[in-house]
């Protein structure tokens, strides 16, 4: 990993999805306007910034998201896809899914990249090449241990004043129970006290924690907008939109899943923008 210092982006946007700009959305007939998570994470991704057609877009763990595709035709943008459709991987979530290469073959107005991010040593995607890398309910499927390696990759591809934008998944602490939302609040806390295998461990635990995991290796860039990702925020705040129910249950159906996890999900937003040294 990298020096984590100075500071190499500004950021722009550390909230969480709300209920004011996904009714928006929707009366504006955006793209992928619906309301669940993922119909306010592609619209948000659309509406955070301006595009042009001869900017070059990396989606991150696509799958078989329509917004790839819609930014090609839509923009003009020269699209990527970094996503290996779960080849040679035993998870669950990828038996109900459809053929990988007649997805790829029908869509050729995108470059498919069949690899993840995080080991940029061995990856085929161009360093310092991209204007803007996104995602969609992606990230929070990368495992703890791997979080800093795919944000610094991610930092490699992106070229100066290029942007990163990024909806997550994050479980509510009141999934667990109340004692899980004391823990999570004293882990938001003392996060930056504790040893590195528990910030790994604890890394999904709150949206703050992520962030300051995830934030590392793209430089000193302090969380001052911690206090609008905060555990109470997240647990109060009628503005915050939560998966519904029907949305949540119908994925655990589709993927076959008898074991049910915690249901009480939230979308956090992170934009950022890679600072130009030559500007200074």
């Amino acid at each position: 990993m990298r020096d984590s210092s100075p500071s190499k982006y500004t950021l722009l946007e550390l909230s969480f999805a709300d209920t004011d700009r996904i009714l928006q959305y929707r009366h504006g007939e955006i793209f992928g306007a619906k309301f669940n998570l993922k119909g306010f994470n592609y619209p948000w991704i659309l509406q955070s910034r301006e595009w042009s057609a001869d900017e070059r877009v990396l989606d991150v763990g696509s799958g078989y998201s329509p917004l790839p595709m819609h930014i090609a035709e839509r923009y003009g943008c020269e699209v990527w896809s970094a996503d290996d459709f779960g080849m040679g991987s035993d998870e669950s979530f990828w038996e109900r899914q459809l053929d990988p290469h007649k997805h790829i073959t029908s869509n050729p107005q995108v470059n498919f990249v069949l690899e993840r991010l995080g080991d940029p040593l061995h990856s085929s995607l161009p360093e310092n090449y991209f204007d803007c890398i996104y995602s969609a309910s992606a990230l929070e499927h990368v495992p703890e241990a791997n979080i800093e390696e795919v944000w610094d990759h991610m930092d490699r591809l992106l070229r100066p004043g290029g942007e990163l934008i990024h909806g997550l998944d994050m479980r509510m602490p009141t999934s667990r129970g109340l004692l899980s939302v004391c823990k999570a609040t004293i882990v938001d806390w003392f996060f930056p006290l504790l040893p590195h295998s528990w910030r790994l461990k604890y890394a999904y635990y709150t949206p703050l924690s992520y962030a300051r995991l995830a934030f590392k290796p793209l430089g000193d860039l302090m969380v001052r907008r911690g206090w609008k990702i905060t555990v109470l925020k997240m647990i109060i705040d009628p503005a915050v939109v939560i998966e519904p129910i029907d949305w949540a249950f119908n994925r655990l159906v589709k993927d076959g899943l008898t074991d049910i996890p915690a249901q009480r999900v939230v979308s956090l937003l992170i934009h950022l923008r890679k600072l130009n040294p030559e500007a200074n």
